[in-house]
């Protein structure tokens, strides 16, 4: 047993010899400790324009349809009948007095032919009563026949030219309703509307109505065409129009328009757009405006300590400016100094 210890700590012994000659631990070896990465910085780069001069306004811009201050509604007011024929189509332009339509007046037309041979006869037997020296009486008698025709002829004149609607003033049909060559229609029917082109207008609701005088002048846009307006009617004249009408009852309203409150009314001036009705028109108010200005975006001007200021690119370093502010509109201001044309301003 002693010689089996003996053997066991030979053993022993002689691992522990092997592995120190070895070169190897039990311990875990330590980390390599690596060097911190080295950073290069990069050159700022900004997003910059350049100032420039330009003519410069404050204006409001509101839109509107144009609108004709007087039309017509065409119907048959003594009579109906069927339609023979249309003069006119949508769009068309007439004189005063020019046909829109006709109703059939085919036993009109007989009649007065009937009354016209009637009549012919009765101015024959006045004559050869004349001629066979009849009484002033007898002359007289034969007479009045005459006359009791014509009276009915001139009935039947009116009934045919009643037939005929007419444009009531020099304008554009603006519409036909829907009616054809062959239907009937009643009185009171609408049959065309005409809409007289000396006054146009249009109506517009801004925000805030006081700019709007009466009498300024405003720019029409339709399409790419601009014509020239003058304000007729504001809210606060509306006021004083109506009373004037109401405390004034035999004060004749002269326009044919439905004023509304909060609207503003402008006429136009000089040239007229004869064929616009309908079409929207964009209204602009100039309200200030000045020439050859330098102009900035409002999100461009910053407060720096109590100070407006614009940051402008100089020897490539960003520098705030501090600047004096002129027009202002909701979008864009007038810088009256700190900034040159040609500066480089930085946006981002």
């Amino acid at each position: 047993m002693r010689c089996l210890y003996k053997k066991i700590l030979a053993i022993a012994a002689a691992a522990v010899t092997a592995a120190s000659v070895s070169g190897c631990y039990l311990l875990p070896d330590e980390e390599e400790v690596l060097a911190p990465p080295t950073v290069k910085s990069s050159e700022v780069t900004y997003s910059t324009i350049t100032a420039k001069r330009k003519d410069f306004e404050k204006k409001i811009t509101n839109s509107g349809v144009v609108t004709a201050e007087k039309q017509f509604t065409l119907v048959y007011e003594k009579q109906g009948g069927t339609i023979s024929k249309f003069y006119v189509h949508a769009g068309d332009k007439v004189k005063e007095g020019d046909p829109i339509c006709e109703l059939e007046t085919a036993d009109v037309d007989y009649q007065i032919t009937e009354k016209e041979l009637y009549k012919q006869r009765a101015q024959l037997n006045v004559t050869i009563t004349a001629e066979k020296g009849g009484t002033q009486a007898e002359i007289d008698k034969a007479q009045v026949e005459v006359d009791l025709i014509q009276n009915e002829l001139n009935k039947l004149y009116d009934k045919k030219e009643s037939a005929v609607l007419r444009a009531p003033v020099d304008g554009t049909v603006s519409a036909i309703s829907d009616v054809r060559v062959g239907d009937s229609v009643g009185t009171g029917q609408a049959i065309a509307t005409v809409i007289d082109t000396t006054g146009f207008y249009i109506a517009i609701k801004p925000q805030d109505p006081t700019p709007f005088k009466i009498d300024e002048e405003v720019k029409i846009r339709i399409d790419e065409t601009y014509y020239t307006g003058k304000i007729f009617m504001n809210p606060q004249s509306l006021i004083e129009y109506k009373e004037q009408h109401r405390d004034d009852h035999d004060k004749e309203d002269d326009t044919d328009i439905d004023f509304e409150p909060d609207t503003v009314y402008i006429r136009f001036v000089g040239e007229l757009p004869t064929d616009s009705v309908g079409q929207l028109a964009d209204v602009t108010l100039i309200q200030d405006s000045v020439k050859d200005a330098i102009v900035v975006s409002n999100n461009l001007i910053k407060t720096l300590n109590g100070k407006k200021v614009v940051y402008l690119l100089k020897d490539g370093e960003k520098t705030a400016v501090e600047v004096e502010v002129g027009l202002k509109t909701g979008s864009q201001s007038e810088i009256v100094s700190g900034i040159e044309e040609g500066d480089e301003i930085v946006l981002r």
